[in-house]
């Protein structure tokens, strides 16, 4: 057997754990009250047998007095009364016993215990009474009930000439067990079915919530969407939301990464994908090099094929570490005041050459206040998108770089008249080698690093970027970053 499997349940404790709680507290109540009861009965009895006792000495001393001085207890008054009272007390549940002076028993209601004469020795109480105190005996009978004795001194001239001791005997809590033991065993039967039932029932609705808890994070190690109702006491409904917001937090990563490994997967696919191209060519150019017997035209047209395609695997290589640097571990800027304005226009400048190639007109158009980060790497940013928007604007047509501060932030906008963004394509724009429907030819889309990096530099320096269709027509490019306080 596992140590599992010997483990107990919450359950089982709880149930045991009320069963003896319930029993400890019926064994204390029955004990409690069989006391009481028990006390009660010993008080009633004192008072009965005190009552006996005193109205029999006050019989005695009452004839003794009527019997003139010098009188005793063997006197004829006294005597008759003496034997009076023994006989009305053997109508009754208790014992008259009446003793002289000398402690010697006078008369007797239980017959053949003692006789006229006899020396009374088994009750404490005698010379107590003797001495003029009353006083009170309690023992046990051999049956287990209880007796009690009270001892009456009787005074006749202001001396103790005897004593009167009433005696009686009543149940106690050992007796009431053995004489009632049928029926006190039927109640605890019952109380136990009873109480094994409410525990039962109490135990099932306490652990209700753990029970659901227990089977949801059974099931959550195959289904990250399975999520439990908060119910049941505070502990366990703050359990169970816990338990909800960590599947959440275990479904997000799940989610974060299997999205990572697609990720991944389509990244080494789309690098599979762009070296390809240009490594068919190049080993198409070297092969018809290698069979020789071509003309020199030709052979400038080979190996300027290869030098071109070798650019092109030089400057993915490039583009790949830069966002390797940018997003990784080693993508910690240089932070500097950087005059973002002075920036944008620089970035403008580098790319005339191409705009006057293609016939579009870039101009600048604002001022953004100063930020904190790389000039070099703002500068290309706005480098990037002026070419991205250069490339894509028809001859005799616009790009504005335009420059303002909105709510604390550095905005730069780059817009361009071109034929705009496919509603599709706006989503994913940013994701590596992706290109969208409208540059899909390499002469102007590239590997699809571009965008890819801008956003890498702009998120490393806590900024925002957006892409969106302007209504007049064309793409709009905004960047936010945050300005630079002070």
């Amino acid at each position: 057997m596992t140590a599992d499997r010997r483990r107990t349940s919450i359950r089982t404790r709880l149930l045991a754990a009320f069963l003896l709680v319930a029993l400890a507290a019926a064994v204390g109540l029955s004990a409690y009250f069989l006391n009481q009861a028990e006390s009660f009965g010993l008080r009633r009895l004192d008072e009965s047998l005190r009552s006996e006792g005193q109205l029999a000495a006050s019989a005695i001393e009452a004839a003794l007095g009527t019997s003139g001085s010098g009188a005793t207890l063997a006197s004829d008054g006294p005597k008759r009364a003496i034997q009076s009272l023994v006989e009305a007390a053997r109508d009754s549940t208790s014992r008259l016993l009446i003793v002289d002076a000398r402690g010697k028993a006078v008369a007797d209601s239980y017959v053949g215990v003692f006789s006229p004469g006899d020396e009374v020795v088994s009750v404490a109480n005698v010379s107590s009474a003797l001495k003029g105190k009353t006083v009170a005996g309690l023992g046990y009978q051999d049956s287990g009930r209880r007796i009690l004795d009270i001892a009456v001194p009787v005074k006749a001239g202001g001396k103790v000439v005897g004593a009167v001791i009433a005696s009686g005997t009543t149940f106690s809590a050992l007796t009431v067990v053995f004489d009632y033991f049928p029926e006190i065993a039927t109640v605890v039967v019952i109380f136990l079915v009873a109480a094994l039932l409410l525990t039962e029932l109490l135990t099932r609705w306490l652990t209700a919530p753990l029970r659901e808890l227990q089977a949801g994070a059974a099931a959550l190690a195959s289904d990250h969407g399975v999520r439990v109702q908060p119910s049941g006491p505070r502990e366990t409904h703050d359990l169970a939301v816990a338990f909800n917001e960590l599947a959440e937090e275990i479904e997000s990563s799940s989610v974060e990464l299997h999205e990572e490994e697609r990720r991944k997967s389509r990244f080494v696919s789309d690098v599979s994908h762009e070296l390809r191209s240009p490594l068919t060519g190049i080993r198409l150019a070297a092969e018809t090099l290698l069979d020789g017997d071509i003309e020199p035209t030709d052979e400038k047209r080979f190996l300027a094929t290869i030098i071109r395609e070798a650019d092109r695997l030089t400057g993915l290589a490039n583009d790949l570490l830069q966002l390797q640097r940018i997003e990784g571990a080693t993508g910690e800027l240089p932070l500097a005041r950087v005059d973002f304005t002075q920036a944008a226009r620089l970035a403008v400048e580098a790319n005339e050459p191409l705009a006057m190639e293609r016939g579009v007109t870039v101009s600048v158009e604002g001022e953004a206040p100063m930020v904190l980060g790389s000039r070099d790497r703002l500068q290309q940013v706005v480098g990037n998108l002026v070419d991205n928007a250069v490339r894509h604007t028809p001859s005799g047509r616009r790009v504005t770089v335009a420059l303002s501060e909105d709510d604390g932030q550095a905005v730069l906008r780059v817009l361009d008249e071109g034929p705009g963004i496919p509603e599709p394509d706006l989503a994913n724009l940013f994701q590596r080698f992706y290109r969208a429907q409208y540059s899909r030819d390499r002469a102007t889309g590239g590997a699809g690093l571009g965008l890819a990096i801008v956003k890498a530099i702009v998120t490393s320096h806590l900024g925002t970027i957006e892409a969106a269709n302007r209504p007049e027509g064309g793409a709009l490019f905004t960047v936010r970053l945050p300005k630079l306080r002070g």
